[in-house]
């Protein structure tokens, strides 16, 4: 990549609260849940679940989300990777809150998808004493049409 170095215009949101709000997975929906991906259906929601109520619960929808990233849907941004981690016990029937944060941006550039960004966001499902039960990351590439093939950092 060539250009000139300069200050990423995303840099204000890393480290920045995003809008929360609470989620539950209700009994029905963890049963479908591990219906639809072939699981044994057991208690504990299907992991994928955390991801399905991490943006269920944030507060804004994902058009939204990626309103406040500077894209829109019509740019065709992509989660291009996600990680699940469980620090503490993930339940059917319980509501959690969910917070999120943008842990960083990146911008990047390609032969196909030309100019864009790649953002990382985590979002956590917290229980009543605040505590982490359920972690989600991920990166998404935030296509960034008709933008100059700078280097941002």
């Amino acid at each position: 990549m060539t250009g000139a170095v300069s200050v990423h215009p995303l840099r204000h949101l890393v480290g920045a609260p995003l809008p929360g709000g609470r989620h539950t997975v209700a009994g029905y929906e963890s049963w479908l849940g591990h219906d639809v991906l072939y699981s044994e259906p057991v208690e504990e929601p299907h992991p994928v679940m955390a991801f399905v109520a991490a943006q269920r619960g944030l507060g804004v929808s994902v058009a939204e989300l990626f309103r406040l990233w500077g894209t829109e849907m019509s740019d065709g941004p992509m989660l291009t990777e996600s990680t699940l981690e469980f620090p503490g016990e993930f339940r059917a029937d319980v509501e959690y809150g969910v917070r999120g944060t943008v842990v960083s941006v990146v911008r990047k550039s390609g032969r196909t998808l030309g100019v864009f960004d790649l953002l990382t966001a985590r979002f956590e499902l917290f229980d009543a004493a605040g505590e982490a039960v359920a972690v989600v990351t991920n990166v998404y590439a935030l296509p960034r049409r008709g933008e100059a093939a700078r280097v941002h950092r």
